[in-house]
């Protein structure tokens, strides 16, 4: 159960915890989803800290999954713990644009580590699919780059980022 990210140090550990934790979903239980393995692999190519890594691949483990940030603090530390849940929507915010608008401040505001991982989710949801994601979410992913780039600046993720999404420039 490598799927190429073996070489990150404490990275199998976060795939044996991942597979544990979607295994027991109510919802669509199964093995981890190819996304957030997808996301941590576009990480760990920027050759960010192995925490960082492992927090992408745990990225949605709050949200799809009975697991509690206690739960990630316990077994990864803080920092993972605290890169997963700025990067975890707010279930109690009930409209979709306050909920991304949130969503995009609390990512932006952690640090440059969890933007890159909110760069890479939103690159691994676009990469290599046929047609534009809903019009609404094209929005929340342009309203992410813009708001990484403008509190970091360029970077290969965003400038992959920003070449997938001129895709669909009317979208």
């Amino acid at each position: 159960m490598t799927h190429g990210l073996s070489e990150v140090p404490g990275v199998d550990d976060a795939l044996d915890f991942a597979a544990g934790a979607y295994a027991g979903r109510l919802e669509r239980p199964g093995p981890i989803p190819e996304h957030p393995i997808a996301v941590a692999r576009l990480v760990a190519g920027e050759h960010w800290p192995p925490e960082v890594t492992i927090a992408a691949l745990l990225h949605d483990v709050l949200e799809d999954t009975d697991v509690a940030a206690q739960d990630l603090r316990a077994r990864f530390g803080p920092d993972v713990a605290r890169l997963v849940e700025a990067l975890t929507e707010d279930a109690g915010i009930p409209r979709y644009q306050d909920r991304k608008a949130d969503l995009r401040r609390r990512s932006v505001q952690a640090g440059e580590a969890t933007a890159a991982i909110a760069l890479a989710d939103k690159l691994a949801k676009v990469i290599d699919v046929d047609r534009a994601p809903k019009p609404r979410k094209l929005a929340h992913y342009r309203a992410t780059l813009e708001a990484v780039e403008a509190a970091y600046g360029s970077s290969p993720l965003s400038r992959r980022l920003r070449h997938e999404l001129d895709r669909w420039p009317e979208a």
